[in-house]
């Protein structure tokens, strides 16, 4: 008799089959994880780029003034308060290398998922030291069905034109950084 060696064609046939109906089964849940993975990267980046500014204002007691031009350059122009001479924070150039000490990264290279600029509405007031700071993600494209919504923090901490999650219920994807009112 003689002695088989490796599989025969039905045997090989058969393993074929079962791997693909399991790979059709699988298929349909990763449709759509793409899509998910970036909101999930933006919250992240939002979460980043808040706690950086939370640390700035534990190391200096301040925030500076934030804009973010169309190129998405980041200014952060600080005030003129002793917290900042102290903190050796004299000029913006120096605001920025602060913040992004705590971020990690160049916060001009940091971009949302979609290829856009992370947005800020700075009503804070580096003189008095009172006012808000929001940062978000602009509700970029719409023909995707995705309409913009409002973050509404309180007062007048908010902000329209936001990006809405779809895995989560819509929620606006907004971080409040600081709100103390005038």
């Amino acid at each position: 008799m003689k002695k088989r060696k490796g599989f025969t064609m039905v045997e090989l046939m058969v393993v074929i089959i079962i791997m693909a109906i399991l790979g059709l089964a699988v298929i349909p849940s990763l449709m759509g994880s793409s899509d998910k993975a970036k909101y999930s990267r933006a919250w992240s980046d939002l979460t980043a780029i808040s706690n950086a500014f939370t640390a700035f204002y534990g190391r200096v007691g301040n925030l500076p003034d934030v804009s973010v031009d169309e190129a998405g350059v980041w200014t952060l122009t600080p005030g003129k308060g002793s917290e900042w001479t102290n903190a050796g924070i004299t000029d913006a150039t120096k605001a920025k290398d602060l913040l992004q000490s705590f971020l990690g990264k160049p916060i001009d290279k940091l971009k949302d998922p979609w290829g856009a600029n992370y947005q800020i509405e700075d009503g804070w007031n580096p003189t008095t030291g009172k006012g808000h700071l929001i940062v978000y993600v602009d509700k970029g494209d719409t023909t995707g069905g995705t309409t913009g919504g409002t973050a509404n923090f309180g007062g007048n901490a908010s902000v329209s034109g936001v990006r809405k999650d779809p895995y989560n219920n819509d929620k606006v994807m907004a971080k409040l950084i600081i709100n103390i009112p005038d």
